[in-house]
């Protein structure tokens, strides 16, 4: 009760305190400076452009490899070299008619040999034959041989090219004989394919080797047997064999109706100087290319792909968006700034930039570390064409770039019907806007120099009407009105200075005169009521307290997502999760982005702050944006206005903290993590995430109240019933729900971090 007298007697005697303050104040000349000026941000286009260069060997098609995916195509060049045919398999005879076959019954009765004469019209190199055939179920071997040919008896002679084991089986089939290993060039001429035993052979033992013997497709092909000695060729009659091989000749690639094909299209290409080469160039293709990997396949009017070798030049560009902030002040020019980003593809890349053609005075600066140093006159500005091109030798890995620029602040009038208003008054005036389309901004400065602003609106030709509730609370002063208009490229302000006065009392009295009387009808009103006020206020902040206790406990229980994205873009830098189940954020984003402007709920619009409701199923979105960030939160029930109140304070200090990086937002989310330590400071999420207990030894160091220590052993049953090394504080509340008294507890052993985060 002591304390309490001595409470009310501290509080009446401050009362006192700042009531003479106040009444002082009113005969003391005050000074207020005025902070002019705004801005804004626009996206801007710029180009580049990069060269690709590669060379080739033998290759049957052409990939063309991209640094990035995205871009496009313009232009492509290409030189082919050593044009010839690729290794394929040629059929000699595939048709069986019969059969014939290496035995050994004894001296007098047997077929060591078989052989076919191969024919080559074109130098080639040969990797292998097939051949169709069986053997019986022996394990003794035979050879396989490309010999020579007698051309007077139309048989094999002895000059053996390459002999090997031959590769059959038991199963009738085709059998692949492999000179891969040491492949054989062959020339023009006659050659002879053989299989062969000797008299080592066995009696039980056969080779078979299948033949057409009725309609062969080359009929005049010779086949010899070997009995003691090879027999004199006969036609008519051909085994059945393929050939691996590659032929020798080069072509001229007109001859061959050689062409490539892109997007669909087919280019023929042009013959080169000497036979096997050949180049092709195409311009202006404007095919946009959505992989890495550009796959360009080589035709021809012959059955056999071709292989080369060949040297491309390819041309390639892309557009990128960089953000610039203008600055708008009166009776100056605006100025313009831009930090474009640039990344390097290549050895051979620029960049292009078609600047407004209101701007002047264009400078491009560019930093590698400390210090901008000026290079536009390292650069190609064409004033005509209103572009400027930053060419490879100025582009340097790890540089920072960054273009200014001037604009003439554009004309428009206002018409004030009035420059002295009071407060409660309706202020009214119109804007006569420029013909562009563009924005209008409706800012107020206050005597103090502080800025407020009142309204954003779309402007339209002619005539826009402004009208404002001037508050009641307002002081008597000068203010000013600030009209900004811009768009994308271009911008003006123009101002008008009012007056806000007081409405004067109905009679005159002498100032110290009023403040006698008003201080002693206070002091013998004080007396009175202060009693009864004091309690009535302590009791409703204790019942507030209590009150912001349970809703921010409800509250977070109920959040299940949160989403912090850029507001122009729509594309979201920083996603967390209170439920298990994972959502699209970037698909929740972008439906949100398109429907800002429909179907919502105003909740509270403060400064550059504003939040809005959406009710969606059994979910509650709410989104609140400040300035060129927007916060998305999606829960289950509608939250409180402390919830609302918090959502708005960590807006801000988003905003403070990470709203430049977002203005410069190139895809990387790395830099936005570090978000999460907002959260905890702002929304009580420790309410949902996993804790544990501080060690034992921390716990005897810290005072412990009753309820707090209940809590305690609370979560240490919990943990051991259920054999975990965390909890949920979800976990303890009585039926999931919570109270004040709960809240404050909890909160206190976070506080004193005897709870503490996994």
């Amino acid at each position: 009760m002591v304390n309490y007298i001595k409470f009310k007697r501290e509080l009446v005697a401050s009362f006192i305190f700042i009531f003479l303050a106040i009444g002082l104040i009113q005969f003391i000349p005050f000074s207020y400076a005025q902070d002019n000026g705004f801005s804004n941000y626009s996206n801007f286009e710029l180009h580049e452009y990069s060269e690709i260069t590669e060379a080739k060997e033998n290759v049957t098609s052409l990939n063309i490899e991209f640094p990035e995916v995205n871009w496009s195509m313009t232009d492509i060049e290409i030189n082919f070299t050593d044009i010839e045919l690729e290794r394929e398999i040629k059929t000699i005879e595939d048709t069986k008619f019969g059969d014939n076959y290496i035995y050994r019954q004894n001296n007098a009765k047997k077929r060591l040999g078989l052989g076919l004469q191969l024919e080559i019209t074109d130098p080639s190199i040969l990797f292998g034959v097939y051949i169709k055939g069986e053997r019986s179920d022996t394990n003794e071997t035979i050879q396989f041989q490309l010999r020579g040919y007698d051309e007077e008896n139309n048989k094999p002679n002895n000059t053996i090219y390459r002999t090997m084991e031959l590769n059959i089986s038991v199963d009738d089939g085709w059998y692949y004989q492999n000179f891969s290993a040491d492949p054989y060039e062959l020339q023009i001429g006659n050659y002879s394919l053989v299989m062969l035993g000797d008299d080592s052979l066995s009696i039980a033992s056969t080779f078979s080797w299948f033949l057409n013997e009725i309609n062969p497709s080359i009929p005049n092909l010779h086949t010899s047997e070997y009995v003691n000695s090879w027999s004199d060729g006969l036609v008519n009659t051909t085994f059945l064999c393929k050939l691996n091989h590659k032929t020798e000749k080069v072509y001229y690639p007109q001859d061959i109706n050689m062409k490539v094909a892109i997007n669909g299209e087919e280019y023929e290409i042009i013959n080169g100087p000497i036979v096997g080469s050949g180049f092709i160039e195409i311009h202006n293709v404007s095919y946009f290319q959505d992989d890495y990997v550009l796959t360009i396949p080589i035709k021809n009017n012959i059955s056999v792909s071709l292989i080369f070798n060949c040297n491309y030049s390819v041309n390639i560009t892309n557009s990128f968006s960089s953000t610039g902030s203008i600055k708008i002040e009166e009776n100056l020019d605006n100025v313009w700034t831009m930090l474009p980003v640039f990344s390097r593809i290549s050895n051979n890349y620029y960049v292009k930039f078609e600047y407004p053609k209101s701007w002047f005075y264009l400078t491009v600066y560019r930093k590698l570390g400390v210090g901008w140093e000026n290079i536009t006159s390292l650069l190609e500005i064409d004033k005509d064409k209103n572009t400027i091109i930053i060419p490879n030798n100025t582009i340097l890995d790890g540089a920072e770039w960054k273009i200014e620029a001037n604009s003439p602040n554009i004309n428009f009038n206002i018409e004030m019907t009035n420059t002295e208003w009071k407060r409660g008054d309706e202020l009214e005036f119109s804007v006569n806007a420029p013909i562009t389309q563009g924005n209008l901004t409706f800012i107020i400065i206050k005597p103090s120099g502080k800025a407020e602003l009142i309204e954003i609106k779309e402007a339209v030709s002619g005539l826009n009407f402004f009208s404002f509730e001037i508050p009641s609370n307002w002081t008597k002063g000068t203010y000013i009105g600030e009209i900004y208009w811009n768009n994308e490229t271009d911008a003006g302000i123009q101002s008008e200075q009012f007056e806000i006065s007081i409405p004067p009392v109905p009679f005159t009295m002498d100032p110290w005169m009023i403040f006698a009387i008003i201080l002693i009808t206070a002091g013998i009103s004080v007396a009175g009521i202060m009693s009864y006020r004091t309690i009535k206020t302590m009791r409703n902040k204790q019942a507030e307290r209590k009150q912001k206790l349970y809703d921010s406990c409800i509250d977070i229980l109920n959040l299940d997502y949160i989403m912090v994205t850029d507001k122009k873009s729509g594309l979201n830098v920083y996603t967390q999760s209170f439920v298990e189940k994972a959502i699209d954020a970037s698909l929740i984003s972008g439906f949100l982005q398109a429907i800002h402007s429909f179907g919502i709920e105003l909740i509270k619009v403060e400064d550059q702050s504003q939040t809005i409701k959406l009710e969606y199923k059994d979910s509650i979105i709410l989104m609140s944006e400040f300035v060129n960030i927007r916060i998305i939160l999606i829960m289950k029930e509608r939250p409180s206005r402390f919830f609302l109140y918090s959502i708005e304070e960590l807006a801000y200090d988003i905003y403070k903290n990470y709203g430049n990086l977002i203005d410069t937002f190139n895809g990387d989310v790395k830099p936005f993590h570090s978000i999460e330590a907002l959260l905890k400071q702002h929304l009580n999420v420790s309410f949902v995430y996993p804790l544990r207990i501080a060690q034992i030894e921390k716990l005897e160091k810290i005072r412990i109240t009753q309820s707090e220590r209940l809590y305690i052993n609370k979560v240490v049953s919990l943990m051991k019933t259920k054999n975990m090394n965390h909890f949920y504080i979800k976990s303890l509340l009585p039926g999931k729900e919570c109270s004040p008294k709960d809240v404050e507890t909890i909160l206190n052993l976070l506080e004193k971090k005897i709870f503490q985060l996994v």
